[in-house]
């Protein structure tokens, strides 16, 4: 009944992927206690642009797929930031709770990725799995956002910006039906996975581990932290860590898989050349680092100023004006996510575990 799987290895994942999110978890606390905002900003990027690199060694660095997906990974990139762009200028905080929402999207479909694989490394799981998978991913996700102290009040800010202002008491039905619907959804996944055990199909104990030690981090958060980029640095880190973890390990099966030695990818994710990886990693982070080494303060060339921009009273929350620091926050943290927006884009559709060639890696 039960059939254990693994992604890399049992230590391995142990490591990478079950206990990952307990330590960014103390990290992000660490962070919150000892660290300034423009530190723990820094700290995320560090963590952040990195894994873009892995995400292009993915995207071009193997020659099947990059002629499979020429035209997206062409002219893709240069859509995505010409609109960006121009958000950021005629509506800056819906552009940046946009991308925010495209990141929690991308990082459930990440962790949807991961516990597809659990399930097609251990041969677990039903037909219909995979929907209710996706959906208890969609359902706490989003209860996350609607109801944690966290983000309640951004999305508030967001919405009386487009003149749709809600009062204390919708606000409280809100999370109410936010709540019974996610517990709705886990009576039916609990329901599924009864039904999967009588119907004889294995369960993978690993992968529902690896999705509780997840959320429990995220929500312990939204629930325990006052500002985003804390939140936003342990997400980070977990994503960016594992994500340059899963990177490295599938591009090296595909080139030994290939017979392909001797391209730059090859040689880059050899076995034993980690170090070498990593160091390309970090390279790239410092020449983005570079290229864009201005305080947070004048990122912008003081094009966007989130602060003015939002001076009006939210009268109907007693809130008063935009803080500075909810402005910095969301600033600090709208930089890291729309740096994100290619790689969203990119992951979209070359990790797809369906695709056939994606399953010949993994």
């Amino acid at each position: 009944m039960l059939q254990t799987g693994y992604i890399l290895g049992r230590n391995a994942d142990l490591i990478w992927f079950l206990g990952l999110p307990y330590v960014v978890l103390l990290v992000a606390l660490a962070c919150q206690q000892w660290l300034s905002a423009v530190a723990i900003a820094a700290v995320t990027l560090w963590i952040t642009i990195p894994h873009h690199f892995a995400t292009w060694v993915r995207a071009y660095g193997i020659a099947e797929d990059r002629q499979r997906w020429w035209g997206r990974l062409t002219f893709g990139p240069i859509v995505i930031f010409a609109m960006a762009l121009l958000g950021l200028k005629f509506a800056p905080i819906t552009v940046v709770l946009l991308a925010i929402l495209w990141d929690k999207q991308h990082v459930l479909m990440q962790q949807h990725g991961f516990a597809r694989i659990y399930d097609f490394k251990a041969q677990s799981g039903a037909p219909s799995t995979s929907r209710f998978d996706l959906v208890l991913n969609w359902a706490l996700s989003l209860n996350l956002f609607l109801t944690s102290p966290l983000f309640t009040p951004i999305w508030l800010v967001g919405l009386y910006r487009l003149h749709l202002p809600l009062s204390a008491a919708a606000v409280r039905t809100l999370h109410g039906v936010s709540w019974a619907a996610t517990a709705c959804v886990l009576l039916a996944y609990a329901c599924h996975v009864i039904w999967s055990l009588q119907a004889g199909y294995r369960l993978n104990p690993i992968k529902y581990v690896f999705l509780g030690s997840s959320y429990f981090m995220w929500y312990f958060l939204a629930w325990h932290t006052n500002a985003v980029l804390v939140f936003t640095i342990a997400s980070a880190l977990m994503h960016g860590i594992q994500y340059i973890v899963i990177s490295y390990w599938y591009t090296r099966q595909r080139m030994t898989r290939s017979g392909n030695q001797t391209s730059w990818t090859a040689r880059l994710v050899k076995p034993g050349n980690i170090v070498a990886f990593l160091m390309m990693c970090v390279f790239y982070a410092f020449v983005y680092q570079v290229l864009t080494g201005q305080p947070l303060e004048v990122f912008g060339l003081g094009y966007w100023q989130l602060q003015n921009t939002y001076s009006r009273p939210v009268r109907t929350l007693a809130e008063g004006t935009m803080s500075s620091k909810m402005a910095y926050d969301l600033f600090a943290a709208g930089i890291v996510e729309l740096a994100s927006l290619t790689h969203f884009y990119f992951d979209s559709f070359i990790w797809k575990v369906s695709d056939a060639k994606t399953r010949e890696g993994l």
